[in-house]
C-alpha cells in the first residue's frame, strides 16, 4: 500500500489503499495497451490500433478519479510530512501515466497510415525500441507497486539506453531517407514513432523519480543526463 507506515486512523489507511490501486489499474490498462501496440505495428493491424487509441479513454478517465481522489484527501486529512508526499507524489504519477497514454495512442495513429507502407526493412530498430522502452516502464511500475525507491535509479540510468537507441535508429533512418525519396512520407511518421516512444522512457523514468519523491523527499534534477541528438 502507499505509505510506509499505519495512521491512526483506519478509514485513511483505506483510502489511501484505495489510491494505489486505482494507479496500479491505470498501470495495467497501459501495459495491455502497448502489449497491443507491438501487436498492431508487428502484424499491421488496424484494428488493433483503433483499440489501443480507444482504450485512451480509460487512461483519462482514470486519471481525473485519481486526481479527484487526491483533492479529497487533501482536503479532508490535511496531511503533512510523508503523507502529503505520497499524494504529491501519486498525482505526479497518474500525469505522467496520462502522459504514457497519449503517446501510445499517437504511435497507433500513425502506425495506420504505415500499414499501407512497405517498411520491413525499417521496422528492427524501432522494435527494439519498442521493446526496450517497455520494458523501462515494467521496470517503474514494479518499483511503484514495490514502493523500491533503489530501483528507481536503476531504471534512471536504462533510460539513457533508451536514448542511445532512439540517437541511433534517428541518424539511421534519416540517412535513408535522403538517399531514398519513397521513404520520406513512411519515414517521417517512423521518426515520430520513435520519438514518442523515447518519451515513453522518459515518462517512466519520471514515474521512478516519483517514487523515490515519495520515499526521501528528495526531488531530482530535471536536468538528468541526456544523450543529445
Amino acid at each position: 500500500m502507499i505509505g510506509s507506515h499505519d495512521h491512526i486512523s483506519t478509514s485513511f489507511n483505506n483510502e489511501l489503499s484505495n489510491l494505489n490501486e486505482s494507479l496500479l489499474e491505470m498501470g495495467r490498462i497501459l501495459e495491455n495497451m502497448y502489449e497491443k501496440s507491438i501487436i498492431a505495428f508487428d502484424q499491421k493491424s488496424e484494428d488493433a490500433s483503433r483499440e489501443v487509441i480507444l482504450n485512451d479513454k480509460k487512461i483519462d478517465d482514470l486519471e481525473t478519479s485519481i486526481i479527484n481522489q487526491i483533492q479529497m484527501l487533501i482536503a479532508k486529512r490535511q496531511p503533512m510530512g510523508v503523507d502529503l508526499r505520497v499524494l504529491v507524489g501519486c498525482t505526479r504519477i497518474a500525469g505522467y501515466m496520462e502522459r504514457i497514454g497519449d503517446l501510445i495512442s499517437s504511435v497507433n495513429k500513425r502506425n495506420i497510415i504505415l500499414i499501407e507502407h512497405n517498411i520491413e526493412n525499417e521496422k528492427k530498430d524501432i522494435v527494439d525500441l519498442f521493446s526496450s522502452a517497455m520494458k523501462l516502464f515494467k521496470k517503474s511500475l514494479d518499483c511503484f507497486a514495490r514502493k523500491d525507491f533503489k530501483l528507481a535509479e536503476v531504471v534512471r540510468k536504462q533510460d539513457l539506453d533508451i536514448d542511445k537507441q532512439y540517437k541511433h535508429f534517428f541518424n539511421e533512418l534519416l540517412e535513408k531517407m535522403s538517399n531514398e525519396s519513397k521513404l520520406v512520407v513512411p519515414g517521417t511518421h517512423m521518426l515520430f514513432i520513435a520519438k514518442n516512444l523515447e518519451r515513453i522512457g522518459d515518462h517512466a523514468t519520471n514515474i521512478a523519480d516519483s517514487i523515490s519523491y515519495m520515499a526521501t523527499g528528495e526531488v531530482q534534477a530535471p536536468d538528468r543526463p541526456k544523450i543529445s541528438e
